[in-house]
């Protein structure tokens, strides 16, 4: 058998930069794993700047503590409406410390910013900084079988 047939016998050799691109790549992989995941969004066309939701068209908010993504036209970052008990809230996914977009922690029921750490709780309130500011929030008005709020 030859030396250069046998694989161990020329391994290959990386630079040091191709060690640490690899690496960061792998943390980035990691970091992005762990961060919360938002539920699939749904897409909603606003009219006069106000949303409204058939609650027959969303069965994630059929139990207290359910939670939808929305998409809307015109707003940059999602909205989570969050179920808790009788009464919805409509939160702005923008973190306050730097506009990055939380994930929803099912387990935790927070939503945990993957750029700084910071935590809200269902409501928007921060649990850990450095966020200061809670959420944006939107007053959702319901009668029983749709769900409205005004964004802008």
């Amino acid at each position: 058998m030859r030396a250069d047939a046998d694989p161990r016998a020329n391994p290959t050799v990386y630079t040091r930069r191709e060690l640490l691109g690899a690496s960061a790549g792998v943390v980035s992989l990691v970091v992005i794993g762990c961060a919360g995941k938002l539920p699939p969004a749904h897409e909603v066309a606003p009219a006069g700047g106000e949303v409204t939701i058939a609650l027959a068209d969303a069965p994630e908010l059929a139990q207290p503590g359910g939670v939808m993504t929305l998409a809307v036209d015109g707003v940059k970052k999602p909205v989570l409406v969050v179920r808790d008990g009788d009464s919805y809230e409509a939160l702005l996914l923008k973190c306050t410390h730097m506009g990055c977009t939380p994930g929803w922690n099912a387990g935790e029921r927070s939503l945990d910013c993957p750029c700084h750490g910071s935590r809200f709780d269902a409501h928007g309130a921060v649990l850990k900084g450095p966020a200061k500011a809670p959420l944006e929030k939107y007053a959702v008005t319901s009668d029983g079988s749709t769900l409205r709020f005004r964004v802008g």
